[in-house]
């Protein structure tokens, strides 16, 4: 049986859309007017509102109270890396969605305090070392932001290639300066993928709640030269934006043809 604050996040979030009482970009009506309009407590109003944050639907905005949000398209993500014609590299999550996409603002570049989970992937920085990054928040066209990628690359890569460190890096974008003008490529790549919830400095990149989870992941670039990584991607996607799907691969002791089970199992009555 559904609680009540279950049953009021449920009326609200059918209200909430293209055409409803709270269309995306307006905010829901205060606490105390939805306590007399549902006849129950500040509590339950608070826990059903939790819910509809952890949903997507709305978030929290200082002074102005809990702003709706537009309904967006959830996007299934394959691994694998297109290289289109006269163009640079398109990673899965890009992949996933056609057309060129935008940037919410400029791409940064700045030399900053290397975080301790990127030092460790790039296992040859210390924590705290100053090191480049590119931070672009991008979409599909007419969408709100997608997704916080982050590109740490490795200081050596800057002393045979400066113009990583310049906003416009030419054709092709800063992986075809690593590969090409720096000599490490063809670059491969490892990716660690996890379930985090967002920092309040992601939460508003992102236009979401800091109830909502993200997918948390980190894009290793490895060098063909000298098999160590050069750069670190790291990419935060709000959690209902995206599906992973992926191929299974048969490991060598499941190759087929598989020898059969035997003796055979027996089948047996669940009654």
């Amino acid at each position: 049986m559904a609680t009540k604050s279950e049953e009021t996040a449920a009326a609200l979030a059918e209200r909430i859309g293209e055409g409803r009482d709270f269309p995306p970009g307006s905010t829901l009506p205060r606490t105390n007017d939805l306590v007399q309009e549902f006849g129950v407590s500040k509590a339950t109003i608070g826990s059903a509102i939790e819910q509809l944050e952890r949903q997507g639907l709305v978030r929290a905005v200082k002074k102005a109270g809990y702003l709706v949000l537009q309904p967006v398209e959830r996007r299934t993500v394959r691994d694998v890396v297109r290289r289109p014609r006269g163009g640079g590299y398109v990673f899965p999550v890009v992949a996933s969605a056609p057309g060129t996409w935008m940037l919410h603002g400029r791409e940064q570049v700045a030399r900053l305090s290397v975080p301790d989970e990127i030092a460790k992937l790039f296992a040859d920085i210390e924590p705290g070392s100053q090191v480049l990054r590119r931070r672009r928040v991008s979409s599909p066209p007419g969408e709100p932001p997608f997704q916080v990628a982050d590109t740490w690359l490795h200081p050596q890569l800057l002393e045979s290639a400066p113009e990583l460190a310049e906003h416009d890096t030419g054709p092709g974008g800063y992986l075809e300066v690593i590969e090409h003008e720096a000599g490490h490529g063809p670059l491969s790549w490892d990716r660690y993928l996890h379930i985090d919830m967002p920092t309040a400095e992601e939460a508003q990149l992102l236009q979401v709640s800091r109830e909502l989870p993200v997918w948390r992941q980190y894009t290793v670039g490895t060098s063909a030269r000298t098999n160590r990584p050069v750069e670190v991607t790291a990419v935060v996607i709000p959690g209902g934006r995206v599906r992973y799907a992926t191929k299974l691969r048969r490991d060598a002791s499941a190759r087929w043809p598989v020898e059969p089970f035997a003796p055979a199992p027996q089948s047996f009555d669940l009654g």
